[in-house]
């Protein structure tokens, strides 16, 4: 059957119509305004030393065991019976800038990428952490983030989780920043052997990063 041509083209007019509000109105849910991220500045260069890598050396992991304050627990699981002090307070190094550096007490290079930083909405980061000495991807790390804007100031709990995609590489999320400001991510690499040994495989690096 014929259709009237001023009929058809209106009902091509109205289906062009509908599918342009259809798109607009499902990019209107995607996040929009500025994104955050690493804070640029000069590479980080604690570890070098007279222009050369000074890394530390890693040893075995010792799990220190219940105790006192006065540090003198011991590692029920050493078969030697050697003691294995309580771990004191860590010695945080400041935070770094850019996207990569070195951990603390030069044991390992970390770096991230991220999914994009906004107020309010799940971030995951992806880390690469290498071992320095010996060097190669440091794997089973167990690597998680600290994250806060002032030491009162966490970020919100957000049932956040670590997979350890391949060697080496974590992605940790989600996180949730829920303001402006800049924030401090504290990535901890094998946080339960003693930082007590100075070539336990703890490890600890903190990066800036700018919330808009």
């Amino acid at each position: 059957m014929l259709r009237h041509p001023r009929l058809a083209t209106l009902t091509l007019t109205g289906a062009l119509l509908g599918g342009a509000l259809l798109a607009t109105g499902c990019g209107s849910s995607a996040p929009a305004g500025p994104t955050g991220g690493s804070v640029p500045d000069a590479a980080d260069q604690h570890c070098i030393v007279s222009g050369a890598l000074a890394p530390t050396k890693i040893g075995t992991c010792v799990i220190p065991g219940p105790g006192d304050d006065d540090g003198g627990a011991t590692n029920g699981g050493d078969a030697g019976g050697d003691a294995a002090p309580v771990s004191p307070a860590p010695d945080y190094g400041p935070p770094l800038y850019n996207q990569e550096g070195y951990d603390d007490d030069c044991k390992y290079h970390v770096s991230f990428t991220s999914t994009p930083i906004r107020q309010n909405t799940d971030v995951t980061f992806t880390v690469t952490v290498a071992s320095l000495d010996p060097a190669g991807p440091a794997t089973g790390a167990k690597v998680y983030a600290d994250v806060f804007l002032t030491p009162a100031q966490p970020a919100p709990l957000s049932d956040t989780k670590t997979t350890e995609t391949s060697a080496g590489v974590y992605q940790i999320g989600p996180i949730v920043f829920n303001a402006a400001g800049r924030w401090t991510v504290r990535f901890h690499m094998n946080e339960m052997c003693s930082d007590v040994p100075a070539d336990s495989p703890h490890g600890h690096a903190a990066f800036y990063v700018d919330v808009p």
